[in-house]
């Protein structure tokens, strides 16, 4: 990748090309334009963009890509390269804290250790995971920092870095440091002998790091209730755990085969904690006595704990007792927990051997142990698995076995001077290759004959994405608006609903949303004859005309009142409910039943944020909008705010009057009117206990520990 040609990362594409490198397109492309991405009205018939925390707006590196007209794909990946090196400086400056008179080595073992462990590797093409893990161990730094500093600017500082790693925008890592950093916490308080004044400091540094989130994380919680994630079951949110015999991956990644083309395990990929056997070797050396020890390992095995998801207590206590944790998935990604308490026993554990601390006898039986644990996992890891699948499973057992014990042996025999040479080996040896492929990152993304075509057309209109030519998200990079997009599990609800409902393309509920266009792929129409070809000049893809296709905006004076939203849904479905003259609202709407005579409707102003209808209707009617209901959306009639109701289950509509009027709706946060003030307010406290520092000479010691 670093090389440049055709090579690009991760294999396949990924989250980085299909998903984060569109939206980051959008999101460059409204900030240059002088406005903040609140809303996304390019995928799923419009959607919050800023509360989305995907998105990771307000993260700094994130905001410089407004730089950029069009940002390269390639400045994407150099993000996660950085971030990749940020994690390893992290650790590096980890263990220099906690082992300050040793040499380089120890320290860049517990870098490499955590900077190449599975969860970096597996999550390459996913710039939010590896950015925010990359954060733990500079809040592991700052944290225990405070600890020895005892100062309001020690607190302010650990608040800014947390913060940055929650604005990066992956609520599942921010989760496992915040993890970490509470049992660090409760560590540190049960050795303080001032816990009030440790107490007071832990508190002060959440209370910080919220308000500086605040922007951010008000809109996310709101989002969170409307989404897919708003109500997950348990059996949803302990998909893709580690199962118990992928424990034996942490010995060696080619046992279930590496990265997605050669992974023949019988379960669905995840991360599986390898960090590199040399790392175990040095781990088991470092178990010996050190000041920390004790909560290393409380770490290690939370985060094993955790990973295996129903298979111990441990996740299901979270799920029902610690807030938001419910909302989560993929358990296997907390074995990062697991793989930072490993590097720095790694150091640990080279520290001692570089310094002869170890007796020989205790070092061989350390060592004939890892020999032994390695083999019989492997052997048991390899058996069950190939048990449960026999067709499939690869002879990688023999390959893993050698790899293994050669490296072992190498490091051994060479010893501690080129143990850190001999890890750096191993893991960019084993995980190098596994997610480059050669691609062209912007195919499905060019702007073709079907694309001038759509844009020449009048607005607004809405298409629909059959087409395995284009990238679901590619309508954010076209400037056209879409009923579809990549599966996001933070698709609001009720519409994920009510399109997954709509029966076939045609069907009245379809031509609802005003998917004008049908794109499909070349000579492969997907929809019956109401569908008509209007271009193919494009090589390819076809675009087709659905001739039912109701327009965005319409005036209707029959209502359905439904007491609730599942009755709102079956109204909605009822094979009488036709929403060309009919509408569906809630119970408090005032019922209309009558015949609509003449009347206009004509858009005065349509942006992603506001728009602005001139209507004159010669009764009572309901002004109904195929946009999607979502709580920030206002809407006014003849300046004066009105009710904006939720209309057809997942939609809006406006209560008019007989006469002429100006309907406006405009968009914004519910939390917007207040939240960038406590962010801000919070910003400039901060900097202000970092400026008294300046001034301040810390209490306490840096005292070297103990080896």
């Amino acid at each position: 990748m670093l090389i440049g040609g055709d090579w690009h990362i991760p294999k396949g594409g990924g989250d980085l090309e299909s998903f984060l490198w569109p939206i980051y397109r959008y999101a460059s492309h409204t900030l240059r334009s002088g406005e903040l991405p609140l809303w996304n009205p390019y995928l799923y018939s419009g959607a919050p963009y800023a509360a989305d925390n995907q998105s990771g707006l307000y993260y700094p590196l994130h905001l410089l890509l407004a730089v950029f007209p069009d940002i390269p794909y390639r400045f994407l990946e150099w993000l996660v390269v950085i971030h990749f090196f940020l994690a390893g400086a992290g650790m590096y400056m980890v263990a220099r804290h906690h082992w300050p008179r040793t040499s380089m080595h120890p320290p860049l073992v517990s870098a490499l250790a955590f900077q190449f462990s599975s969860v970096f590797v597996t999550h390459i093409g996913n710039l939010n995971i590896v950015a925010t893990a990359a954060y733990l161990p500079w809040c592991w730094l700052l944290l225990h920092r405070m600890k020895e500093n005892r100062h309001l600017s020690s607190a302010a500082s650990l608040a800014l870095v947390l913060s940055l790693a929650v604005l990066v925008g992956h609520a599942q890592m921010t989760f496992a440091i915040v993890l970490v950093m509470t049992l660090a916490a409760s560590w540190i308080l049960i050795s303080q002998p001032a816990k009030i004044q440790w107490v007071t400091l832990s508190l002060l540094t959440g209370v910080l790091t919220l308000g500086l989130c605040s922007i951010f994380l008000l809109p996310t919680l709101e989002l969170t209730q409307f989404s897919l994630r708003s109500n997950p079951t348990y059996e949803h949110s302990t998909q893709y755990s580690l199962p118990p015999i992928g424990l034996a991956g942490m010995f060696s990644p080619l046992l279930f085969g590496r990265g997605p083309e050669y992974f023949w395990a019988p379960w669905d990929r995840v991360e599986l904690g390898f960090a590199g056997i040399t790392t175990l070797m040095l781990s088991v050396f470092g178990l010996r006595q050190n000041a920390i020890r004790g909560l290393l390992m409380a770490v290690l095995v939370a985060g094993v704990l955790i990973a295996l998801g129903p298979i111990t207590p441990i996740h299901s206590l979270l799920y029902d007792y610690l807030p938001g944790f419910a909302k989560l998935r993929v358990p296997a990604r907390f074995i990062l927990l697991t793989n930072f308490s490993l590097a720095l026993l790694a150091c640990n554990g080279l520290h001692h051997w570089q310094k002869n601390i170890i007796p020989k006898k205790q070092f061989s039986n350390a060592v004939l142990l890892l020999v032994s644990i390695t083999i019989l996992a492997l052997l048991i890891g390899w058996n069950q698995a190939s048990q449960q699948q026999p067709t499939l499973a690869p002879k990688t057992l023999p390959l893993a076995l050698t790899v293994a014990l050669m490296t072992l042996a190498a490091a051994l025999i060479l010893g501690p001077p080129w143990v850190s040479l001999i890890l750096a080996v191993e893991l960019i040896g084993l995980g190098a290759w596994v997610e480059i492929d050669r691609a062209d990152p912007d195919k499905g993304y060019s702007e073709g004959a079907a694309v001038a075509f759509l844009r020449s057309q009048p607005k607004p209109f809405r298409i629909d994405v059959a087409t395995n030519n284009w990238q679901p998200n590619a309508p954010t990079v076209f400037n056209l608006e879409a009923i579809n997009g990549l599966h996001n599990p933070l698709t609001i609800a009720h519409y994920h609903t009510y399109y997954w409902s709509v029966g076939y393309r045609g069907s009245p509920q379809y031509n609802f949303l005003n998917a004008k266009y049908l794109i499909t792929d070349k000579g492969k129409p997907a929809a019956d004859s109401t569908f008509v070809p209007v271009f193919d000049a494009d090589p390819d893809v076809d675009i087709y005309l659905n001739t039912n296709a109701q327009p965005r905006l319409r005036l209707v004076s029959r209502t359905i009142i439904a007491q609730n939203n599942a009755d709102a849904l079956k109204a909605v479905h009822h094979p009488d409910f036709n929403p060309a003259n009919q509408v569906v609202l809630p119970a408090h709407a005032v019922s209309l039943d009558h015949s609509l005579g003449q009347n206009t409707i004509r858009y005065t102003n349509y942006a992603p944020h506001s728009q602005s209808i001139e209507v004159h209707s010669s009764s009572p009617a309901y002004l109904v909008f195929s946009e999607v209901w979502y709580p920030g959306w206002s809407a006014t009639l003849n300046g004066v705010s009105t009710t904006l109701l939720k209309a057809n289950y997942a939609f809006r509509a406006v209560y008019i009057p007989t006469g002429k009027h100006t309907v406006t709706l405009e968009f914004a946060p519910t939390s917007f009117p207040y939240a960038p003030a406590i962010s801000i307010s919070t910003l400039v406290a901060v900097l202000a206990l970092l400026a008294t520092s300046l001034y301040h000479q810390p209490r306490g010691s840096n005292a070297h520990h103990k080896d």
